[in-house]
């Protein structure tokens, strides 16, 4: 009876051993389906949000259109007032050219009494000061006209540079939707991978969207104030150079600011690294991951500190570069050291090691 126990229990410990390495085995072997679904669902996030920025392409082409037909009738109207002001102005300069304004001043030798003197100066006055009009109507008239040639113009080079992005989009969008229908087709998940793809779509339209403009709102204000902060905590200013300031703060002090600014900021966390910031959030089931950089922004009177963002994912998909581009115009990231002290300029910034360095100037 013992043996047959032993038995049994060789037998068992046999088959666990036999059974234990099917498992990372089968994972392994479903890795690549999982893994292509995924692309897939990546594929059509990216087609959603391209297809969103040709249809605002599409917009901003026939509202250039229509500025340009304006335009073109302002300049039609304004050309027949430069006429109308050019025939005043030529009377004006024809009449001093031929000497018949100098006649005119004759007059004043053949008056007979001081009172008439009086009224024929004024008369004289009243002349000059309406051809002054009549000179700075033209002048005035000749400036708005070539003032709307400009933009006319500066309308013209606009909607050509939107009409190439549109056709550049619209050939992206349409290969990267051909491409999808081509891989679903022969996909044995099709209709499992295109529910995944508009249930994606419908979270990062209806959560993702305002989600991501809360931060980025939230994080140009804490940008645009950090000078002020950091310039009031002595731990951060390094004075040793007088001429040449430097502030270093940590990702943890930088942290540590944002979360104190801004109560939707307390779960996002940046990560200084060599030359890149990696900033990661959660709220409810979002995940979201911003990575940039810093960069210097020289401009003629103040230089700008500039935080550039290079790749945004959602819930572990990346965004398009379109998506950037555009979040990009709405929301600037960034602070200006010399808006809060007048004689500090910024003059370089790097991040390293979990510090980002900026090295200031002193201009005054």
């Amino acid at each position: 009876m013992r043996y047959k126990c032993l038995s049994i229990m060789m037998s068992i410990l046999l088959m666990m051993q036999l059974t234990l390495p099917l498992h990372p085995a089968f994972a392994e072997e479903n890795k690549p389906a999982v893994d292509e679904a995924k692309e897939l669902v990546q594929k059509g996030l990216t087609i959603f949000e391209i297809d969103k920025e040709v249809s605002r392409l599409n917009e901003q082409d026939a509202k250039i259109v229509l500025q340009i037909k304006q335009n073109e009738q302002d300049i039609t109207k304004q050309n027949s007032h430069v006429d109308s002001t050019r025939k005043h102005a030529g009377n004006v300069m024809r009449a001093y050219y031929t000497g018949d304004r100098d006649s005119i001043w004759m007059l004043l030798f053949s008056v007979h009494s001081f009172a008439d003197a009086l009224r024929m100066f004024e008369y004289l006055q009243m002349i000059i000061s309406n051809d002054h009009r009549a000179l700075a109507a033209f002048t005035d008239s000749f400036n708005k006209l070539k003032s709307l040639q400009k933009d006319l113009e500066t309308s013209r080079t606009d909607l050509q540079k939107t009409k190439d992005t549109y056709l550049e989009q619209r050939e992206r969008l349409v290969k990267l939707q051909d491409e999808l229908d081509k891989q679903l087709a022969v996909s044995a998940q099709a209709g499992v991978i295109q529910e995944q793809i508009k249930s994606l779509n419908d979270q990062w339209k209806s959560e993702g969207i305002p989600l991501f403009r809360e931060y980025l709102k939230n994080l140009s204000a804490a940008f645009r104030e950090l000078p002020q902060y950091v310039t009031k905590e002595s731990k951060f200013m390094d004075l040793s150079s007088i001429k040449n300031p430097v502030i270093t703060i940590s990702d943890t002090d930088f942290n540590a600011y944002l979360h104190g600014k801004n109560e939707s900021l307390q779960n996002l966390n940046f990560q200084f690294t060599d030359g890149s910031i990696i900033a990661k959030g959660q709220k409810d089931q979002i995940q979201m991951i911003i990575e940039g950089r810093f960069l210097l922004k020289e401009n003629p009177d103040m230089n700008e500190v500039r935080f550039v963002v290079d790749k945004l994912e959602f819930n572990g998909f990346q965004l398009p570069d379109t998506t950037i581009e555009d979040f990009s115009k709405e929301f600037q990231l960034g602070f200006i050291p010399k808006k809060i002290v007048s004689y500090l300029d910024v003059v370089s910034v790097e991040t390293k090691n979990g510090t980002a360095v900026v090295k200031l100037k002193l201009s005054l």
